[in-house]
């Protein structure tokens, strides 16, 4: 009995140092690269306004529906297309998305914000859009504002899951690492 108890404890030990790692790696991999780019590392790319509109796709996964929203630009004389995307959920209206069409509609002239190294791709990641009068539509602030919860939560979760690991792996070790005292809270006589 006891030697089956411990086969498990092992065997979700183990399925929690994967699952810490793959929350670290996806943490470092998916989102650090957009969150910690810097205004110095962007090119504006300027340009007439060739098209620009902002749609809804029903989406579905595993059972759940919700709403897509996007907004495509393209610039005069310029092969790439400027994306921007957020799930909404059920709702059918993203203003933030319809804002940015009517005023690039109306000035006619837009700025777009990517990175350098991106320049040559087909769809960079926008990073800020402007009118060509330099008013913002949309900004570092908005492509970073679900990243800054989602980055830390998947490295807790990550250390998380590999402290248990290492707490069931070596549990010795991490009890005299808790009980240890700092060297300069020692007393000579």
């Amino acid at each position: 009995m006891n030697s089956k108890k411990k086969w498990w404890k092992d065997y979700y030990a183990g399925q929690l140092l994967w699952f810490g790692i793959a929350c670290i790696g996806c943490a470092f991999y998916f989102f650090a690269p957009t969150l910690f780019t810097t205004k110095k590392s962007l090119i504006e790319k300027r340009g007439e306004v060739e098209n620009v509109k902002a749609f809804y796709t029903r989406v579905s996964s595993k059972g759940h529906k919700s709403v897509k929203s996007e907004l495509i630009l393209n610039l005069k004389n310029d092969t790439r297309n400027y994306k921007l995307a957020k799930n909404i959920e059920q709702s059918w209206n993203n203003e933030k998305y319809e804002l940015i069409e009517k005023e690039l509609k109306s000035s006619g002239e837009a700025i777009v914000w990517i990175k350098k190294s991106e320049q040559s791709d087909m769809e960079p990641e926008v990073f800020q859009i402007a009118t060509g009068e330099n008013n913002i539509l949309y900004d570092m602030d908005d492509v970073k504002s679900e990243l800054k919860f989602l980055f830390p939560f998947l490295l807790v979760m990550g250390f998380f899951g590999i402290g248990i690991y290492l707490n069931h792996k070596y549990p010795n070790r991490i009890r005299n690492l808790k009980r240890k005292k700092p060297a300069h809270n020692n007393v000579y006589n």
